[in-house]
């Protein structure tokens, strides 16, 4: 192998490290990186959610970006059918460096609350609005996320507006364990995506974090 191509394998290694921020919703942070299109249908979960593999979505897509008239905060997210009713803050994320001089860079995760992906859609935006939350520590308020079903309701607020969304897809994919490829479509997810939907991700399951849990929502017409 040529020393040209040792270097522009090392650049794309690198390239992967620090486009990958997703979600984490654990005791532990990996990285990640975005990028959308409407999924295939899935199988309806029964309590358990079902462990599936599913297709990459493209990688075609444009990254958010807000214009000065920006769309409602979210500040709340009510989940009736699994008790949830929390506090929603904004997220951001840090870069660290690795022992190999690697940079990584890692979502950060709420405490007590539900987090608000900053660089997600807002309410109201086309786009895809991206949540992210503990599930077994520090108030754990995605705990219960697998027990979500197709059609179950998810309420966001925003001062005395709100927002409400339909549960589309649940899905549970390997993390800890997976190759960089599935990972990495595992992270296109929480990218962009030119529909209006919820995206709501953590861990699973809630003994070894081993795989993430995603659920997909898309907003119900007010009536």
């Amino acid at each position: 192998m040529s020393s040209n191509q040792k270097r522009s394998l090392t650049g794309f290694a690198r390239s992967i490290f620090v486009l990958i921020p997703l979600l984490l919703g654990c005791s532990f942070f990996d990285s990640f990186s975005p990028a959308p299109s409407a999924p295939t249908s899935l199988p309806q979960p029964t309590p358990m959610a079902q462990v599936v593999n599913q297709p990459t979505p493209p990688l075609k897509a444009a990254l958010p970006t807000h214009p000065a008239q920006r769309g409602p905060l979210p500040d709340r997210l009510q989940i009736p059918n699994i008790r949830v009713d929390t506090p929603v803050v904004t997220l951001g994320w840090s870069t660290t460096q690795n022992d190999n001089g690697r940079i990584l860079s890692e979502w950060e995760v709420a405490d007590n609350a539900a987090g608000w992906h900053k660089n997600s859609a807002l309410l109201g935006e086309p786009g895809n609005l991206v949540m992210s939350g503990h599930n077994n520590i520090k108030g754990a308020v995605f705990r219960n996320l697998d027990q979500l079903k197709r059609g179950d309701k998810a309420i966001i607020w925003s001062g005395k507006q709100h927002f409400d969304y339909q549960v589309s897809d649940v899905m549970i994919v390997p993390e800890k364990y997976a190759s960089i490829q599935q990972r990495l479509a595992n992270a296109k997810w929480i990218g962009p995506f030119a529909d209006q939907r919820l995206t709501l991700v953590s861990c699973w399951p809630r003994d070894d974090n081993t795989h993430r849990i995603i659920v997909i929502a898309y907003p119900v017409k007010q009536q």
